[in-house]
């Protein structure tokens, strides 16, 4: 937030930008991923989705770092790059 004085210099100058966040919950990188949280639980035990952080013996977070590189990973220009995996044998 900038401050003006009566002769309209800056006075002062204050950040009101929220604070970075580094790392995100486990239901945060589900949304941020727009996929359902057992989705991610999934991807995390077959090892197929992003790199997560052990924060406690209970608590799973993502860094948003590691999102945003596993989205980049991930991303195709065309539908002929793309691959899917079929389970299970299926046409």
């Amino acid at each position: 937030m900038m401050i003006v004085d009566h002769t309209n210099s800056v006075v002062e100058t204050r950040s009101t930008a929220a604070p970075v966040r580094l790392v995100v919950s486990e239901g945060e990188a589900a949304a941020m991923l727009n996929m359902a949280p057992r989705t991610l639980q999934g991807k995390r035990l077959d090892g197929s989705g992003p790199p997560f952080v052990r924060l406690s013996d209970r608590r799973i977070g993502y860094a948003v770092a590691d999102l945003q590189s596993w989205i980049a990973s991930r991303s195709v220009r065309s539908t002929s790059e793309a691959t899917v995996r079929r389970i299970g044998g299926g046409q």
